[in-house]
């Protein structure tokens, strides 16, 4: 996590926008669309999509600029938003693959604003809600698409925020060596934050977190999965921890250590009797 607070957190989503749609990119592709083709509704933001996607094949540098993730944000927002619906509205009539290959879409985007926190290109709230309807506006969606996205992404926003802070106050905990934001794999199956951990004896740990923004989510998840080696948490902030910001002052997030620090030794005690069975059952294997 950057620590360092500055005040370039900009998003530049609709500047970045108007950037592309006069980009030589966008330009071949309604020439090729035509004029009709183009009036259709959604056709303005799957072009802007498909001409980043273009521009980024080309790119050369491994180096990510925060225009880089502005690009790919917008690249993957009209199919994020599409994902997101399925799964909202039609989750009973989807195929395992279908609903499979939705998540994976909506994780990806995920991984995408948690980035774009954890670099400083969103600070306040209120600015990063503006930025999302404005381009939103800019780029032909509907009244009511604008409404959906904008619900969608505040408690996509709400859960990153909560990942973010959770994960500062664990590298600043006792005894992690390291906390860091799971792969997409690893978030599709439960996990937010992977912890490594070692004891005041010398034992290591490793394990996974799924953070909740909520005591009473943190608690409905426990409640639908009981599965060994499976980690709700509640995150431990509260919405006044943000002061409207999308991440609190890390004066905040230190004061939190105690709080995980009794929430490592709960999973830590439940992992060594996960070690003590499985060595019990080993041993009557043999």
């Amino acid at each position: 996590m950057n620590t360092g607070r500055s005040n370039r957190e900009r998003m530049r989503l609709s500047e970045v926008a108007a950037e592309v749609t006069r980009s030589s990119e966008y330009m071949e592709i309604c020439s090729k669309l035509g004029g009709t083709a183009l009036k259709t509704v959604g056709a303005k933001r799957h072009v802007v999509s498909k001409a980043i996607d273009i521009q980024r094949s080309k790119q050369e540098s491994q180096y990510e600029t925060d225009e880089d993730r502005t690009r790919k944000f917008l690249q993957i927002m009209p199919h994020w938003l599409n994902a997101q619906y399925k799964l909202d509205k039609h989750n009973s009539d989807m195929s395992r693959e279908e609903i499979k290959k939705c998540k994976k879409t909506v994780t990806t985007f995920n991984k995408i604003i948690r980035t774009m926190i954890d670099e400083e290109q969103c600070s306040s709230m209120k600015e990063t809600m503006d930025s999302i309807n404005e381009v939103m506006l800019m780029l032909n969606y509907t009244r009511s698409e604008i409404e959906y996205a904008s619900q969608s992404f505040y408690a996509v926003i709400q859960g990153m925020r909560h990942e973010i802070a959770a994960e500062s106050a664990l590298n600043w905990t006792p005894g992690v060596e390291l906390a860091e934001m799971t792969s997409t794999e690893d978030d599709l199956n439960g996990g937010d934050i992977h912890v490594y951990y070692v004891d005041d004896q010398g034992e290591r740990f490793e394990f996974y977190i799924d953070i909740k923004a909520t005591k009473i989510s943190a608690y409905k998840a426990n409640e639908r999965n009981r599965r060994p080696g499976y980690y709700v948490i509640w995150s431990g902030f509260d919405d006044d921890d943000f002061c409207g910001r999308v991440l609190p002052e890390n004066r905040t997030i230190k004061s939190k250590c105690p709080y995980y620090e009794e929430k490592i030794k709960e999973i830590v005690a439940a992992e060594r009797q996960r070690r003590s069975k499985a060595q019990r059952t080993l041993r009557r294997a043999v």
